[in-house]
């Protein structure tokens, strides 16, 4: 029952681990703020349910209730990584270049607004075999 815990803890875990890796070696720079948000590659948030629902299948079996209740809580965190939060990344994106063009500033302490929130399909298909391997190495 453990590892229906350890599995996808260990999958996000390692999901924000690379995307830490990937992106201070792509700036040239440490980013350890990356590590604790989201956005990028590969989505951690699919990487979680995609493992929760594979040690699932493993542990009880694909016909079990449990885990149809894990596809279509997945789905909806799949759902809204690429599509609500993704969007809401564009439009924080287009704000922050119409405040700039305009001159307005947020309140002084406040940066931008945070673009990067959602996923693209290659985001999220990384992260879902992330979560499978992760979860596939502890149930096999």
């Amino acid at each position: 029952m453990l590892t229906l815990i350890i599995t996808p803890l260990l999958a996000v875990v390692l999901a924000q681990a690379i995307k830490f890796i990937l992106e201070s070696i792509q700036q040239g720079e440490i980013l350890w703020f990356r590590f604790f948000e989201p956005g990028g590659m590969p989505s951690s948030h699919t990487a979680l349910v995609v493992s929760l629902v594979t040690a699932i299948a493993y542990r009880h079996g694909i016909a079990s209730d449990l885990f149809a209740i894990a596809v279509v809580f997945s789905s909806v965190v799949i759902f809204d990584a690429m599509g609500v939060r993704r969007s809401a990344g564009d439009h924080a994106r287009t704000l922050n270049q119409l405040l700039n063009i305009m001159g307005f500033r947020r309140h002084p302490d406040d940066g931008p607004l945070k673009e990067q929130l959602g996923h693209s399909p290659t985001e999220v298909l990384a992260g879902a075999l992330l979560g499978f391997i992760i979860a596939w190495l502890f149930h096999t």
